[in-house]
């Protein structure tokens, strides 16, 4: 380790992999800035970034100059995601940003695998991962179907991103769930070394490569540790600089041919020349890449013509056949790199096209799993319904009586009409504040309602009779215990959809709890507010995935039961 007032360098060499750190202050405070790098030393070690960086991360708010590089992976839900969105889009970010798809089927899963990219690259990209399907959902809304990331996979998004006029959503590259799933870590290794191949080659801020290669110069002596100070700050031109760079610049160029006066209109020579225009104002930054750029074409020449003399001078019999033999070297070299960049297209493409084709089949996977999981619980309905059926049908046989009429009963096509129907006939049930909630998804899944609402009505009729039964007398348990003991011909649902409370989690989280609070009379609960942690399932997987949240006071002051909420599911650390 080299140290000098201001600046340092430290170098680690394992026989593997040599690590460099190069580090500079800006003046007075905490400000500065340091560069890190890893270099592969026998051409068979794989680097990632350091062990001792994420500690170094974690020492205060470190950046690339446009956004944070936290030390580990940050967690998104619904409320955090709208304060990433706009890292995405930030003009001055030069690392890419890594996110990681929720995965409720493996559950952890995508914080361990953020946390273990984000070892790999600190420093040279920032990661992120989404604590739920809500907070995903939410995220791929603002983005776009072209920049989703969805089904456990993992996405980067490298600098320059534009939600707006994205042409090449492609070059922000996928992983998808299955193959991270079937390769484990070597996945993440992929995915690692594709971002540190990103971050490596990009240019350094101008103010940070002229202060490093200053460091350079101190450590080896050559120049006192105060010009860091000098490279540091950059000079904001003035217009007295501006006008001298304008007149400098003006002196190089030709003056232009004198002119033959113009004649008067009576003939005669006019005895002033016309007055020339002011010449136009000169932009530095554009007249510096125009003279690179033709300082680059005359060295080209120049290279070529110190050659072509070379050889002329060394092997004189020869030049004609060396020259020959390099114009032709250089004409394969062009056709070899076109060739080879056509390769490198068209194995982009595929690549690409493949992870489409793979996040498809992963979204149908997850469709799929869904559709067995709503099948298997709806054929084990069906029997225990058909078992009921029959068994009631012997009853009924037994004491001759007639069946009723199946047109009689009530089948809802809403969820909307299954609350106003329970409002009108259900005595012991109370209806809150939640048609605008039930509405929603009857307009926005006109296909799945009706099936909701009878399950609603199921429900509604359930809680009904057990509040009837409890606020008698004539039943002491819960609801759960009323619908797990059917005996005696009582309407129940399967205990498998009820849930009677929420988890820690949720609970104690006061913007995860608040949504589940609800007006109520005083008479159950003098704040006016409930707090309603209960609820029957609708659906028991997919999205949605709506849910009624309920308030149980049959053996209390009302002895009813009291509705609070009918709707998609709120949120929790998972939402399902």
């Amino acid at each position: 380790m080299r140290v000098r007032p201001g600046c340092g360098r430290l170098q680690f060499d394992d026989g593997a992999l040599r690590t460099r750190v190069t580090y500079g202050e800006t003046g007075a405070g905490p400000g500065g800035w340091a560069v890190v790098t890893v270099e592969r030393h026998n051409g068979t070690a794989e680097a990632f970034a350091p062990a001792f960086l994420p500690d170094y991360l974690r020492t205060g708010r470190i950046t690339d100059g446009g956004v944070h590089l936290p030390h580990t992976a940050t967690e998104l839900d619904e409320d955090t995601v709208g304060y990433f969105l706009p890292d995405l889009t930030e003009r001055r970010r030069g690392v890419p940003l890594v996110a990681v798809a929720a995965t409720p089927q493996e559950p952890g899963a995508a914080r361990a695998r953020a946390e273990e990219l984000a070892r790999a690259v600190a420093g040279a990209a920032a990661v992120v991962w989404f604590a739920d399907l809500a907070a995903q959902d939410r995220f791929n809304a603002e983005v776009g179907d072209d920049l989703a990331v969805y089904g456990g996979g993992v996405r980067t998004y490298l600098p320059g991103l534009s939600l707006e006029h994205e042409s090449y959503p492609s070059r922000h590259r996928v992983m998808g769930g299955a193959t991270l799933r079937r390769r484990g870590a070597r996945a993440l290794d992929i995915v690692a070394g594709h971002v540190l191949g990103q971050t490596a080659p990009r240019r350094l801020p101008d103010d940070v490569r002229a202060a490093h290669r200053m460091v350079g110069r101190i450590l080896a002596g050559l120049e006192p540790p105060e010009a860091l100070a000098d490279v540091t700050t950059t000079p904001v031109p003035t217009e007295q600089d501006r006008e001298r760079l304008r007149r400098a610049l003006l002196a190089m160029v030709p003056a232009p041919r004198p002119t033959p006066a113009r004649p008067a209109d009576n003939g005669h020579p006019a005895d002033e020349p016309p007055e020339r225009p002011p010449a136009p104002a000169l932009d530095p930054d554009a007249l510096a890449a125009a003279v690179a750029a033709t300082v680059a074409d005359r060295l080209r020449d120049e290279i070529m013509a110190a050659l072509e003399l070379a050889a002329a001078r060394d092997r004189p019999a020869a030049r004609d056949e060396l020259l020959s033999q390099m114009r032709t070297m250089n004409t394969h070299i062009g056709s070899l790199g076109k060739a080879l960049d056509e390769a490198r297209s068209i194995n982009r493409q595929a690549e690409t096209e493949s992870d489409r084709l793979e996040d498809q089949l992963e979204r149908l996977r997850e469709t799929n799993g869904v559709l067995e999981l709503e099948l298997e619980e709806a054929a084990r309905e069906a029997r225990h319904l058909t078992e009921r059926v029959r068994r009631l049908e012997a009853r009924l046989a037994e004491t001759r009586q007639d069946f009723p009429n199946p047109a009689e009963l009530f089948e809802p096509t809403h969820l909307v009409d299954a609350l106003y129907h329970a409002r009108e006939t259900l005595p012991f049930i109370e209806i809150g504040d939640t048609f605008d909630t039930a509405s929603a998804l009857d307009l926005g899944y006109p296909g799945q309602c009706a099936r909701w609402a009878a399950k609603a009505w199921d429900a509604f009729q359930a809680l009904n009779d057990f509040a009837a039964a409890r606020s008698s007398g004539a039943f002491h348990g819960g609801f759960y215990d009323w619908c797990r003991d059917d005996t005696g011909g009582r309407r129940v649902i399967p205990t498998t959809v009820v849930s009677l409370r929420e988890s820690t989690t949720v609970t104690t989280r006061d913007k995860l709890a608040r949504p589940r609070v609800f007006p109520v009379p005083t008479s159950v609960n003098p704040k006016g507010r409930q707090y309603m942690p209960a609820h029957i399932k609708l659906r028991r997987v997919g999205s949605p995935a709506p849910r009624i949240h309920f308030h149980d006071d049959s053996a209390g002051t009302t002895g009813k039961i009291w509705i609070g909420y009918v709707g998609d599911h709120l949120p929790n650390t998972r939402t399902n």
